[in-house]
């Protein structure tokens, strides 16, 4: 199971369990999307105090916190995917187990269940040295949190996944590593591009879309994960990513209007698994007639996959996917 961006979580209301927690976490990027522009800046880290401790800026003010941490907890959903992705030491987080790539959960300890509710005394009993949570999400526990370790709450990041990244990594210290990250991106990028470039330019326009239940669908903006990989790689987004960066609230759309694919000439189809995407959901939808008869699905250009992007490692991921699917243009 992986966190969405946030996107997936402001589109629906949650069920129960995990599918909450993931579609909760998926809201933080469109959420914020609509918010000033200064929480896209990362967490800035001030002078140490010369006693091996730093101050970073969250978004309650000033923080001191270890200059190396080395046990982190994490009491939102985003954020534990970019610590995991990161390796850095995390010990605790929410119980996000139960999904399709959620087995890394069980390596460390939860602190809470899936949609949210936290183990005040099991997170305390992790003696954490450091408590990294989201202000939408953890702002009424954070007098809570902050009696039991310094607690930073960082800004939702807007729907620009690397600044996200950026924030959490300074908080654990791990900027260097981010850094290493975006030029093995890039590097990724500009292979695909030298390989493909010609193939990704002919193939038209792209857009990124799924389902959650097969009776209504979903399409990503422009500036979101998986549009920001296409973009880098040079392809043409469908102008429907373009109205859903205009307007968030576009991101979940009836199967009447379907229609808005018609301008897309290759689909990459979102398929999150449960509990996010409900069993049987993507082919379903894709069996509808009003899906069957877009000009992507008559030519055989709709690509199931999982294409949601918050770390560098989903989006080397959408890049690998990519890799299998451009030849076949």
């Amino acid at each position: 199971m992986t966190p969405l961006p946030d996107s997936h979580r402001r589109s629906r209301t949650p069920g129960r369990g995990i599918a909450a927690a993931l579609l909760t976490a998926a809201a933080l990027l469109l959420v914020s999307a609509c918010g000033s522009a200064q929480n896209d800046e990362p967490a800035e880290p001030a002078a140490g105090s010369g006693d091996g401790t730093r101050t970073v800026q969250s978004a309650k003010g000033p923080v001191e916190i270890p200059e190396t941490p080395q046990r982190i907890v994490a009491v939102d959903y985003i954020s534990p995917e970019i610590l995991f992705d990161l390796e850095a030491p995390l010990v605790g987080a929410l119980d996000l187990s139960s999904g399709a790539s959620g087995e890394k959960y069980s390596t460390i300890t939860a602190v809470g269940n899936d949609s949210g509710e936290l183990n005040f005394e099991q997170l305390a009993g992790l003696d954490p040295d450091v408590i990294i949570g989201n202000e939408t999400e953890n702002e009424a526990a954070y007098d809570k949190l902050a009696q039991i370790a310094p607690t930073v709450l960082f800004a939702d990041g807007g729907t620009d996944w690397k600044a996200t990244v950026n924030t959490v990594a300074e908080i654990a210290g791990k900027t260097g590593d981010v850094q290493a990250r975006e030029q093995a991106y890039q590097a990724s990028v500009q292979k695909l591009r030298g390989e493909f470039g010609d193939a990704i330019t002919a193939a038209g326009t792209w857009a990124v879309a799924g389902t959650y239940d097969g009776a209504s669908w979903y399409v990503y903006g422009s500036d979101t994960g998986p549009n920001t990989v296409l973009t880098d790689l040079g392809a043409t987004l469908a102008p429907v990513a373009e109205e859903v960066k205009a307007d968030p609230n576009t991101f979940t759309r009836t199967l009447e209007q379907l229609d808005a694919l018609q301008s897309a000439q290759v689909i990459l189809f979102d398929d999150l698994g449960p509990p996010v995407t409900t069993e049987g959901a993507a082919a379903t939808l894709q069996a509808d007639p009003l899906f069957s008869g877009l000009p992507a699905a008559q030519a055989g250009k709709v690509y199931p996959g999982t294409y949601n992007v918050v770390t560098y490692g989903q989006a080397e991921s959408v890049l690998g996917q990519l890799e299998q699917i451009l030849p076949k243009l």
